[in-house]
């Protein structure tokens, strides 16, 4: 298994609902075009498997307004990877490098509906619910905002 920037190697992900394609297409495209002038905003890391396949991705960045708090856009699994540690292994990863830089925090944001176990891993991996705003997606879909302190 291995950590990779992502400009050095291009993300599979997992399917979207279709008014989520156009934000994470803008998101990747951010991040593995380096000409782009947002380029900054946002990091990529992926993982690959014995093989060398990407299986997981991560996009990042800096929280506006700021000095050392992180928001995690997307963290995505290969469907016939997951349970297999790699999505643990690469939140990890990005938490290492972002502790190195002396970040404090790191902000998920995610959908009550269609990210069940998506709010179960993170969970697991120590990020604590801090922020709940309803029917924020439609109703009945809440947005629940996670937070882990990294200090």
């Amino acid at each position: 298994m291995e950590i990779l920037d992502s400009n050095a190697s291009g993300p599979q992900h997992s399917p979207f609902r279709p008014e989520e394609v156009a934000c994470a297409v803008e998101l990747l495209d951010a991040i593995l075009t380096p000409s782009r002038a947002d380029v900054e905003d946002y990091e990529g890391r992926v993982i690959t498997d014995d093989q060398g396949r990407v299986v997981s991705y991560a996009c990042f960045g800096i929280t506006p307004m700021t000095d050392a708090t992180y928001d995690l856009y997307w963290l995505a699994t290969h469907a016939d990877a997951r349970g297999r540690g790699f999505g643990g292994a690469l939140l990890r990863g990005v938490e290492e490098e972002l502790r190195a830089r002396g970040a404090r925090n790191v902000r998920i944001e995610t959908s009550q509906l269609d990210e069940q176990a998506a709010l179960r891993f993170y969970l697991r991996l120590g990020y604590e619910i801090v922020g709940r705003i309803g029917d924020f997606y439609r109703p009945g879909d809440d947005l629940i905002t996670l937070c882990k302190r990294l200090t």
